[in-house]
């Protein structure tokens, strides 16, 4: 059994599966994972590795889904999820003044995305920046690029930028907050995303389960727990099922079984990823061997 340290929670079933952390915001995919060592399982707190290659193979596939795509249609961005997901309470003055030659430029980055260049997209992203300095939405995408390229000094200066210009855009806080998970951060995280919601309390799924995943490493269960159901009240299209993951391993440390199983089986109807979805299942099958559960 892995060394406790001291303010972790005992071992339960996601916490033990051999060589296998448990990966639920930042790297976007449960199975980037499946490269951590057993000496990381085991320490009680929701698990996020450096990104890897599979992240840069992922800035494709994340622009390629239609939520993504709606997202471009609807307000001309192209963030990559989770962030795609966000919303502001409402498009700053700021927003609505950028000049068509920077925003040219943006839409030649979501392009570039699409078709899976990364370095095109952020020689754009950084041309967009430079034409109009304020250009929020620039600087937060070019920043989850370079998150993803473990370029992570760099990503976190581009996300600070967004929310520096433009205080109420609330994606950029969700950009801290993602950085943040990366580097297993919880306060720096738990500050974010509470920053995220003062601005939108009530619309907001993808702050609410960084909130969530913080207050759980934190050991914040009560907080951790209204969190996570408060996300998946949001996300009535479900959207981001790995919340579901999130409220499992919160009732997996509040030693509740039922709870931790159901949660593991709403994830499983929602769930697209087959690598995800297997891994999710061996977690629930040996949830279920133990004796009287």
């Amino acid at each position: 059994m892995a060394k406790q340290t001291k303010h972790s929670q005992p071992e339960g079933v996601l916490f033990r599966i051999a060589s296998v952390a448990i990966v639920v915001l930042a790297c976007g995919s449960l199975t980037s994972a499946q490269n951590t060592t057993n000496s990381e399982v085991g320490t009680g707190e929701i698990r996020t590795l450096p990104p890897s290659d599979a992240d840069r193979v992922q800035l494709a596939d994340r622009n390629n889904s239609a939520i993504a795509q709606k997202k471009l249609t609807k307000d001309e961005t192209c963030l990559l999820p989770p962030l795609s997901l966000s919303t502001s309470a409402a498009v700053s003055a700021r927003q609505l003044q950028v000049p068509a030659n920077a925003r040219k430029e943006y839409q030649q980055a979501c392009v570039a995305l699409k078709d899976a260049k990364t370095a095109d997209a952020e020689k754009h992203l950084r041309r967009a920046a430079q034409l109009y300095p304020k250009y929020s939405a620039a600087w937060v995408t070019l920043g989850q690029i370079l998150a993803a390229l473990q370029r992570t000094d760099e990503a976190r200066t581009a996300c600070s930028q967004g929310s520096a210009i433009d205080s109420g855009y609330v994606p950029a806080y969700l950009c801290l907050a993602d950085i943040a998970t990366r580097a297993h951060d919880w306060s720096e995280v738990l500050k974010q995303s509470n920053r995220a919601l003062e601005l939108n309390p009530s619309g907001n799924a993808v702050a609410y389960e960084y909130n969530a995943a913080a207050n759980l490493n934190l050991h914040n269960l009560a907080d951790a727990e209204k969190s996570g159901l408060r996300a998946v009240d949001i996300d009535k299209n479900h959207n981001e099922p790995r919340v579901y993951f999130v409220l499992a391993q919160i009732y997996e440390a509040k030693h509740e079984p039922t709870n931790e199983a159901a949660q593991l089986r709403e994830y499983l109807k929602y769930a697209t990823n087959p690598n995800d979805v297997a891994m999710v299942k061996q977690y629930l099958s040996e949830l279920e061997k133990q004796p009287g559960k």
